[in-house]
This record gives C-alpha cells, structure tokens and sequence, in this order.
C-alpha cells in the first residue's frame, strides 16, 4: 500500500449462483470472519490493516449460472475501468496489484462445500472453499506452460531418471487424451483457476504479489488450496 498508495485490498467475489440464499450469507460472513481474525493474530502493531480490507461483492441476477469465461470478462472490465480512474490522479501503477489480476467466483458447489465441511471425514472437516480465478487480460503463454508441467510433475518418492520417464510417459498420455481440445474447458486447460479454502484467501492475496507466486501455489483441481482435497 506505500508503493502504490492505494489503500484498500481485497478480492472482487462474484455470486454465481442464487438457490439458496441462506447458505449465500453464511458463505460470506465466514469469509469476513476469517480474514478479520487474521488479521487480529498479526498482533497490536499490524492490525490497523482491518481498517483497509475490502470485500467488492457483485450480487446480480444476471449472473446466475454464469460462465468462468463470462465472469472474467466482466472482472477484466471492471479492473480496467478502476486502475484507469486511479491513473488520472496518481502517478503511481496499480494495475499489478492483486485485485486487479485475481477474483472470487462463487458457485453451486462452492455452496455445497459449506454445507459438507458440517461432517467430519477421518477425523478431519471437509474444507470450505471458494473458485479464485486470474484475470483474462494479460496471461503470458509461456506461464501457462510453465503452470500446466508443473500441475503434471511427480511430488516426491521417485528418482530423476524415473521422474523423467514418468513425465514423458504422462506428457504422451496426456496427449493422446486432449486431442479434442474441444471436451477440455478453457480455465482448466490454461490453468487460470483453482479451489482454495475460504481461511487462506488473505494469506494468499498477500503472496499474489509477486509475478511467479500464481505458478508457484497453483493446486490443480480438483485438490484445494489449503487442503489440496475436495
């Protein structure tokens, strides 16, 4: 907020769906609560931050069973129309920020994760979370690359000689499985989106800062950030 003098932070959320809207309300305040208690356990010196975490929630109609696609045109337009009021009074950039690059899209099973996280599986509660999706605008073909070796690359338990084979032989079966590229959605093919739990929303904006941070927290779905399950 120094660098860019821009004194608010906090995601654009997007409601994407209207069946229920009990479920809707519980969602959002959780994601409030949260956010607020983080902030808290920065201790006395940092929790004047409260005062400047802001919320943009979109609620209309119109979106119901509205598209990824269609949701980040709408953002890319919004953004663009906010950073270019902010340039006509200030010298400073703020198009990196990431409220400008990065928003909450809220759907049907987003919803339902509320409603599942009640139960708990082997001993732990199923995660909350919500869809965040990066901008449409400006996306380097080069780090959607990058994005989807790495969603492909073993974790651990294998040497390099047979983490080599293993990614050529998934690359080659990968392949031969999208060749219609048609039966794969966009989003998820470009690896512009992912499930993160609604506790880390703050943590993570913090570290959507920095360029590399997408490709380097992206968690492919299904897996959730967080909790890198569903």
């Amino acid at each position: 907020m120094k660098l860019s003098s821009f004194l608010k932070f906090g995601f654009v959320i997007y409601r994407c769906t209207y069946s229920d809207d009990a479920a809707w309300t519980q969602l959002l305040s959780l994601i409030k609560r949260e956010a607020q208690e983080d902030i808290k356990e920065l201790g006395p010196g940092r929790n004047w931050l409260g005062a400047h975490l802001e919320w943009t929630v979109v609620e209309d109609p119109t979106l119901d069973g509205a598209t990824q696609e269609e949701v980040k045109r709408r953002f890319d337009g919004w953004a663009d129309g906010v950073v270019e009021e902010y340039g006509r009074t200030s010298t400073d950039n703020v198009r990196g920020l990431p409220q400008f690059n990065f928003c909450v899209f809220v759907d049907e099973k987003c919803l339902a994760s509320l409603e599942k996280s009640k139960a708990v599986v082997d001993g732990r509660k199923p995660p909350v979370f919500v869809v965040l999706m990066r901008a449409k605008r400006g996306v380097p073909v080069w780090v959607l690359d990058a994005q989807a070796a790495a969603s492909r690359r073993p974790r651990s338990g294998v040497d390099s000689e047979d983490e080599e084979e293993e990614i050529f032989e998934n690359e080659e079966e990968e392949e031969e499985e999208i060749e219609d590229e048609d039966d794969i959605p966009l989003a998820a093919h470009e690896a512009t989106w992912m499930y993160v739990e609604t506790q880390h929303l703050l943590s993570l904006y913090n570290s959507l800062h920095t360029d590399s941070s997408w490709e380097h927290f992206y968690v492919r779905p299904p897996g959730v950030y967080g909790r890198n399950e569903v």
